[in-house]
C-alpha cells in the first residue's frame, strides 16, 4: 500500500492575492515559499474552492545545527566514534536541534492573528498543524485555491494556485507550508488473490527460508511502530496468530491529528493487516503500535513527528509512499527531518521501495519516466524491493530472483532519487544521488503470504510485505542485541563491501525491474537497484550487527 498522489502540470497562475496580513508590519516583506508550489501537470482547474471550505494544514519548522546533526547521525552509527549507539532522547534532540520555544512562538502568534483555529503542536515543535477555511488560507498565504480535474486520471482534487508567501520574519522559522492541497489519495500496492502463486508462505517457511529459527529470539520486550492510513480488525490478527500457533503480542492503535479507522475499515485495510501479521510470522511477541492518521500531507506529517516525539517504538515499517515528484521536495525534506528526529533516538525505520518497477509515477501522475519512490529513498530509512523466493520440498531456502510479475502484477521498485544526495555509505558507487532499494525481501505473487483479512485467509504480495519482514528480522536484533540499532544502512553497506558479505546476505544476481516498457535495472553480483544487498540470512546477518 502506498501513499499516492497526483502530480499535474503548470498552469497560468493568477495573480497573487495582495492582502496584508493582520498585525504584521508593512516592512516585513514577504517571501515566497518556492518549494511549496503545488505540481499541477495535466490538470484543469474548474473554479475557486469555495471560501468556507475547512482545511487542514501545517507548518513544517526548520531544525537548528543541521551540520552538527548529520555529524551526530554519522558518528551514533560508527563502530569507532565514542558517539556509537548513544542515542539521544527526544528532549535532548530539541535541545540540541529543534525548533526554539521562541520559534514555536512566533508561528502560533502568526497563525492567531490569522484566524487559524486547533492549532497543535508536535511533540518536538517540528509541526505545527492547524484548521482553516479556504479563504483565511488564501489571506494567510498570498495564494488562490483553485479546484482542479487531473485529465489523466479524472480525479478532482484542490490546490494552491501558486506558492504561498510568508512574511519574512516568519519563513525564517518555517521549512514547509503542508496541506494545500489534497492530491493524496489511497491505491493499493499489496495486491490480493493472487492468480501465480507457486507455493505461498506462512510464518514457517519464512522461519525455516530466512534462517531466523535459530536466534532464540520472539520479539518479546520490543515496540514495533506501524505507519498507516487505515484500520484494522483485532480479530484478523488474533485468528491469523492462532491459525499459526504464535502468541501474539499486544496490538494498540495511536490515533494522530483525531484519526482512528479500526470500527470501519476501508480499501486499505488489507495493507494493515498485511503489515501487522508479516511482523508476528517472525516475531510474534513484538508490541505493535499502530499509528493511522489523515491521508493528506498534514497528516502524513503528524504522523511522523508523533513517532519520533512519542520515542516509544524501536522499529518502524511503512509500506505507503509516493514517488518522489508526487511527494515534492519540501513536503520530502520535512518528513525526513521527522525521521532524521527518530533514527537520532534509535528508531529504525524500513519502507516498502513500490511494486511498478523503475517507474514509480506511472499510477500516480502517468509518467513512465524512471522515479524512486520517497520515504523509501530518504537517507534516514533502509528502502527494502522485493524477490521471488523459491523453498525445497523442506522449506527451506533454495534460491531468490529479483520480483518482476510484468504490468498486470508488479515488480520491485529502484532506482535514483532526485531529491536527496548520496550519503557517505552509498557515495562510493559512482553516483552523487542515492541509490535504492538497499536491501529486498519475498514480494512476489508466485511466493506470495498467506494472511487473515476480513475474516477470511488469503494470498497477498508486493514490496508491502517485504517491508514488515525485514522490520521484524530487527525487532529480533533489537532483542538478540539489547537495545535499539538506529539506521542500519551503514551496517548492511559496511556488511556487503566486505569479507562477511555471503555470510549476511542472500545475493540476488538475476532479475530485473523493468517495467511498463521503460528499460530498468539488472540484479547482478553484490550491490544493485532492483534488490540492493538482497535478503538477509538470520543467523549469519544477526552475528555481523554490533
Amino acid at each position: 500500500m502506498r501513499l499516492r498522489k497526483l502530480v499535474a502540470a503548470a498552469v497560468p497562475l493568477p495573480a497573487l492575492l495582495c492582502l496584508s496580513l493582520a498585525g504584521v508590519a508593512h516592512a516585513d516583506p514577504l517571501i515566497t515559499m518556492s518549494g511549496n508550489a503545488a505540481p499541477l501537470a495535466s490538470s484543469a482547474r474548474s473554479g475557486d474552492v469555495d471560501a468556507g471550505q475547512q482545511i487542514n494544514a501545517a507548518l513544517s519548522l526548520k531544525l537548528h545545527n543541521q551540520q552538527a546533526l548529520q555529524q551526530f547521525l554519522s558518528d551514533v552509527q560508527n563502530p569507532a566514534s565514542p558517539q556509537y549507539h548513544h542515542f539521544l532522547t527526544p528532549e535532548q534532540f530539541n535541545a540540541a536541534f529543534g525548533p526554539t520555544q521562541a520559534d514555536v512562538a512566533k508561528v502560533v502568534s502568526f497563525l492567531k492573528q490569522n484566524g487559524a483555529s486547533g492549532i497543535e503542536v508536535s511533540g518536538n515543535r517540528q509541526a505545527i498543524t492547524f484548521t482553516g477555511s479556504a479563504a483565511q488560507l488564501e489571506s494567510t498565504f498570498h495564494t488562490r485555491l483553485g479546484n482542479y480535474t487531473d485529465t489523466t486520471t479524472g480525479r478532482k482534487f484542490f490546490a494552491n494556485d501558486s506558492a504561498p508567501a510568508l512574511p519574512a520574519s516568519v519563513s525564517s522559522v518555517v521549512q514547509a507550508v503542508v496541506g494545500l492541497d489534497n492530491h493524496a489519495v489511497k491505491e493499493h500496492s499489496a495486491t490480493t488473490a493472487a492468480p501465480k502463486v507457486v507455493k505461498a508462505v506462512t510464518p514457517s517457511i519464512l522461519k525455516s527460508a530466512y534462517s531466523t529459527s535459530g536466534l532464540s529470539a520472539t520479539g518479546s520486550g520490543v515496540n514495533v511502530g506501524f505507519v498507516e492510513f487505515d484500520g484494522y480488525r483485532k480479530s484478523d490478527i488474533t485468528s491469523y496468530d492462532s491459525k499459526y500457533g504464535l502468541s501474539g503480542g499486544s496490538v494498540t492503535t495511536v490515533p494522530v491529528s483525531g484519526a482512528n479507522y479500526d470500527s470501519s475499515p476501508g480499501d486499505g485495510e488489507v495493507e494493515v493487516d498485511l503489515d501487522i501479521e508479516v511482523v508476528h510470522a517472525l516475531a510474534s511477541k513484538v508490541s505493535s503500535f499502530v499509528y493511522e492518521a489523515p491521508n493528506s500531507n498534514a497528516g502524513e506529517l503528524a504522523m511522523y513527528q508523533k513517532i519520533a516525539s512519542d520515542a516509544q517504538v524501536d522499529v518502524v515499517s511503512i509500506s505507503w509512499g509516493s514517488c518522489e515528484s508526487a511527494e515534492g521536495s519540501s513536503a520530502a525534506n520535512s518528513v525526513n527531518n521527522a525521521i532524521a528526529s527518530g533514527t537520532a533516538e534509535g528508531i529504525t525505520y524500513f519502507a516498502a521501495a513500490g511494486d511498478d518497477g523503475t517507474t514509480d509515477c506511472a499510477r500516480q501522475t502517468g509518467s513512465r519516466s524512471q522515479a524512486v519512490d520517497f520515504p523509501a529513498s530518504s537517507p534516514n530509512v533502509t528502502g527494502v524491493g522485493g524477490t521471488q523466493l523459491t523453498v525445497t520440498s523442506s522449506n527451506g531456502y533454495s534460491s531468490e530472483k529479483a520480483w518482476n510479475d510484468g504490468t498486470s502484477g508488479g515488480a520491485g521498485g529502484g532506482g535514483i532519487s532526485t531529491l536527496f544526495t548520496a550519503p557517505s555509505w552509498q557515495s562510493h558507487q559512482s553516483t552523487t544521488k542515492r541509490k535504492v532499494p538497499d536491501v529486498a525481501g519475498d514480494a512476489a505473487s508466485g511466493s506470495a503470504y498467506t494472511i487473515v483479512s476480513e475474516g477470511s485467509t488469503g494470498n497477498v504480495w508486493g514490496t508491502s510485505g517485504a517491508a514488515p519482514l525485514w522490520a521484524a528480522f530487527t525487532a529480533l536484533q533489537n532483542q538478540v542485541h539489547g537495545g535499539p540499532l538506529g539506521n542500519l544502512n551503514p551496517t548492511f553497506y559496511s556488511i556487503g563491501n566486505g569479507s562477511s558479505y555471503s555470510t549476511g546476505f542472500h545475493d540476488v544476481t538475476t532479475g530485473n525491474n523493468t517495467f511498463n516498457g521503460t528499460t530498468g535495472f539488472s540484479a547482478g553480483t553484490g550491490y544493485d537497484q532492483v534488490t540492493g544487498w538482497g535478503s538477509f540470512k538470520g543467523t549469519g546477518l544477526s552475528g555481523l550487527i554490533g
